[in-house]
């Protein structure tokens, strides 16, 4: 291929008068989307459509210029030299079906280089239209990461969500990971562009479409070089943009990822047969009038919302280079020609305080390199091994595998032997990634739960591939339906047959009898047997169709199997089963106001488990709303039981981290500020849970207060401590700092946005509190009836307070997004001033060590935690790891 060369000056010229304008998710995003599709991409030997799936692989593996390209291309025309309808086209499916009629009857095997380019350029072309129809809620989806982000935090404002979303997408990704995969070039094939559209019946200019199309790579460019430092700026207004944009499950990255997926295995026939009917998008599933029910609107552009000072755009488009030759356009970054950008304003000197600075600083260098830890951490955070002397990391080589999604301890087989079950729902063995002989199935579906004994800790350091733990595989056996369940979405421990042997429930949210289904999800039962462990295959199983059956609802979208937990609700000494679905809607004028079904321990369920595996769980024992119901609320996010033995009083405390408040006045709405609210429980099973009268809530928005709960202590005569956390909240203490220049459109924030906060309650003092009209009165002044201390973040975000575990006197409190994501966790005893911060090395950061914690006495009655890091990228990107301590 000959080396780029530079256009033609009056087309420089041209470039720079033009305005930047980019529509939809940005180059990160729909990249990143598109990179995660194409690492699943692939099917085992010895399956079906192995050698044609492998085909394509290829193609698009040898083609990576061509495949970012036509992921970021739809948007070419938006707000560009009047081509938004050129672009608008590119969004639908006639715009694929015309690529491939004119695929089919220019080419054939073996394929040319151009050939191969066009493919990859129209998988890409698929992974934007799937992506953007989530994105942007089109087609009649009212649950789209954007509309959701509207109502819940922007009190329904949609064009501010689409503002945040759009342009803070691409800067979340930048703060999420380096980028270093995306490519500073981009191949075009143009003339095969030009006959797709002309067959469309579009004239469409050669000259504008490469102009349009080089502003694109500029975005790109600056997202990959300055998106670090503008990520605040977009993140501090929405809480979402930092912990959902993975994994919401309508428009986060895994959910356009698996869509885009599952559209590429259909591309193939389309390739290979022409084939049409497999239709991707679901607009032409519901058959909306000419695709266009919901159109992509233009608005302003990423680069003028970035606000970056001129001389930095005109450095990029100085690096730039741009030739044409054989019909494709080549665009690229001049190698040696870019230089780093700094930002004279900011101080890279004041490294002292606690707040990270590296937030604000704007990086060029995007390419992987090992962190210099003592730099890089606060004097006053230690690492963990001075803390804990034995440690085992266990972890995954599988891309992408969300390993440590999910995590707990249990005794499995009742003979006093701690487990440990890891999830990893977007798990996929291959042939690099083998399953042990004789384990799993033949499930080509994604997810994997493995249980392992291996927790006895007998080396100072220690790492193990998961696969060679010796564990017990557990895999979604029904492969008919979707190749992405989520298998392993959440997992808790219970007793459901009340045996007095650990069971383990593993959720499934996005278990689905077809694409479109608006019930999804799915719980599965294993149970643990007397010196042998858990079954192989489910003993029980509950699925959100059958939910919806039991509840006789007319209208309901159910989301079950993200929210499990295990909690002895009635006091009987067995751990029963709670399912939150936050995301449960049972009216279209109600949605996301969220439920909690219950399944209490049963002796009952004994004789069910002798007829067959996969018994249907059968309606739940009792069903809890909000007593306060209102849309986005998300109840059920959390749910915890406490028991005040000495006031004979057990109680079950649901979070609900979307509840909105308003002030005094009445005049502001506080959106995510966070509601708790305790229900009386009873030993006695036919009396249905009931609201006690207490609630708690906070006064400030983005408190997210019912995000975690956790129950700390009460054994024996001690009293119980209960924690609350509210991950996003902000520390209000630390004083307003601004560093360099601010986009134009939205200022740098407060320092301690986000950083998070515990609240140490004594529920004791609930007792002593008039249930009904003090606790009411407090719950609307903010005030926390038996608030013993408060502990506070201070890295903005770090979303102190994201995990919560306690053993003994010792607590502990997870900290995953601090220090640019690595991660780290704090040590907290009761009558300290401040807890004591800790951290694992990791020389490629961005792991979210501290996403979930888990503390346990093990069979030798010594301490273990267990802490995770799921998006730990030391093995393979995102691939996650879980880390095991004991002093």
């Amino acid at each position: 291929m000959p080396q780029c060369s530079s256009m033609l000056t009056l087309v420089a010229f041209i470039l720079s008068t033009l305005s930047f304008c980019v529509l939809g998710c940005g180059p990160a995003v729909h990249n990143e989307a598109a990179e995660r599709a194409r690492q699943w991409f692939y099917v085992d030997r010895g399956e079906k459509d192995h050698e044609r799936v492998a085909f394509y692989r290829d193609i698009i593996d040898r083609h990576p210029e061509s495949l970012q390209a036509g992921a970021v291309f739809p948007d070419w025309g938006y707000g560009c030299m009047s081509q938004d309808e050129a672009a608008e086209a590119a969004h639908w499916t006639p715009f694929l079906e015309h690529g491939l009629k004119f695929f089919r009857s220019t080419y054939s095997k073996p394929y040319s280089q151009n050939a191969e380019r066009l493919i990859a350029f129209l998988f890409g072309i698929a992974s934007h239209q799937v992506s953007d129809e989530q994105w942007h809620s089109l087609s009649g989806l009212s649950e789209g990461i954007m509309q959701v982000l509207a109502e819940s935090t922007f009190n329904g404002e949609y064009s501010r969500a689409h503002d945040v979303l759009d342009v803070g997408g691409d800067f979340a990704m930048a703060h999420m990971s380096d980028l270093n995969y995306i490519l500073d070039k981009w191949l075009v094939p143009t003339d095969d562009v030009l006959r797709i559209y002309k067959s469309m019946g579009f004239k469409v200019s050669r000259w504008r479409m490469n102009i349009c199309i080089r502003r694109q790579f500029y975005a790109m460019e600056a997202v990959k070089r300055f998106g670090k430092g503008l990520f605040p700026s977009y993140a501090s207004h929405a809480p979402m943009l930092t912990e959902r944009l993975d994994d919401y499950y309508i428009g986060g990255l895994f959910a356009m990822a698996t869509t885009t997926n599952e559209c590429w295995n259909s591309l193939i026939n389309w390739f290979d047969n022409g084939n049409f009917t497999a239709k991707c998008l679901i607009a032409d599933r519901h058959k909306y009038p000419n695709n266009t029910i919901s159109r992509h609107i233009a608005r302003s552009s990423h680069i003028q919302k970035m606000g970056l000072p001129a001389r930095w755009v005109k450095q990029i488009s100085k690096s730039v280079t741009t030739t044409e030759t054989d019909g494709v356009l080549c665009i690229q970054i001049q190698e040696g020609n870019i230089g780093a950008y700094s930002n004279d304003k900011y101080d890279n000197s004041s490294r002292e305080n606690n707040v990270s600075e590296r937030q604000y600083a704007f990086i060029a260098e995007h390419k992987p390199q090992e962190r210099n830890i003592a730099q890089k951490m606060t004097s006053e955070c230690s690492e963990l091994r001075t803390f804990y002397r034995k440690a085992k990391q266990l972890y995954t080589t599988s891309p992408y595998s969300g390993f440590g999604t999910a995590a707990v301890f249990g005794d499995f087989c009742g003979c006093n032997i701690t487990s440990v079950a890891i999830s990893a729902p977007y798990f996929k063995p291959s042939q690099y990634n083998k399953m042990p002989s004789g384990d799993g199935d033949s499930s080509s579906s994604a997810g994997a739960v493995f249980v392992t004994n291996s927790t006895d800790l007998f080396y100072l350091q220690s790492r193990q591939n998961i696969l060679d733990a010796d564990p017990l595989i557990l895999r979604p056996l029904d492969n008919t339906l979707t190749r992405f369940p989520l298998f392993g979405s959440s997992l808790a421990v219970v007793d459901i047959n009340a045996d007095g042997i650990d069971d383990l429930a593993v959720g499934s949210s996005g278990y689905a009898r077809h694409p479109d289904d608006p019930l999804l999800g799915r719980v599965d039962i294993y149970l643990g047997h007397k010196g042998i462990g858990l079954s192989e295959k489910p003993d029980f199983t509950l699925t959100a169709s059958q939910i919806a059956r039991h509840m006789g609802a007319r209208w309901a979208r159910q989301r079950i199997g993200g929210f499990l937990f295990g909690e002895d609700v009635n006091n009987d000494g067995y751990a029963d089963l709670l399912i939150g679905a936050p995301y449960n809607s049972d009216s279209s004028f109600r949605q996301h106001s969220g439920k909690v079904f219950g399944y209490f321990a049963s002796t009952d369920r004994r004789q069910m488990q002798q007829k067959q595996s996969g018994n249907p769980l059968g309606a739940p024992d009792f069903t809890l709303t909000s007593p306060d119901s209102e849309s986005y609320e998300w109840f059920g996010f959390t749910a915890k039981a406490v028991h005040l033995d000495a006031h004979n009083t057990s109680m079950l405390l649901v979070g609900a981290p979307g509840y909105k408040t308003q002030s005094d006045s009445g005049n502001k709405i506080h959106s995510l500020a966070g509601r708790i609210y305790a229900f009386s429980a009873s030993n006695r099973t036919e009396e249905v849970l009931r609201f006690h009268g207490l609630k708690f809530s906070t006064h400030e928005e983005n408190t997210q207060l019912g995000s975690q709960i956790y129950v700390w202590g009460g054994q024996g005569t001690q009293s119980p401590r209960v924690l609350f956390g509210s991950p996003s909240e902000q520390n209000s203490g630390l004083e307003k700092q601004s560093r360099g220049p601010s986009p134009p459109s939205e200022p740098i924030p407060d320092r301690g946005w986000q950083a998070g906060e515990v609240r140490v309650v004594d529920p004791t003092l609930w007792m002593e509190s008039t249930l009904e009209s003090n606790q009411d009165d407090k719950s609307n002044t903010g005030d926390i009836t038996g608030l013993m201390s408060t502990l506070r973040g201070e890295q903005s975000p770090g979303h102190f307070g994201r995990a919560l575990a306690a053993y003994g006197e010792n607590v502990w409190i997870g900290e995953p997004f601090s220090d640019m994501e690595d991660g780290r966790i704090y040590h907290w005893q009761a009558g300290a001033s401040y807890p004591k911060c800790f951290f694992a090395p990791n020389g490629v950061g961005g792991a979210r060590f501290g996403h979930s914690i888990k503390a346990v006495s093990n069979s030798k009655g010594q301490q273990l935690l267990l802490v995770t890091a799921p998006h730990d990228s030391q093995f393979s990107r995102f691939s996650g790891s879980v880390t095991l301590l004991q002093k």
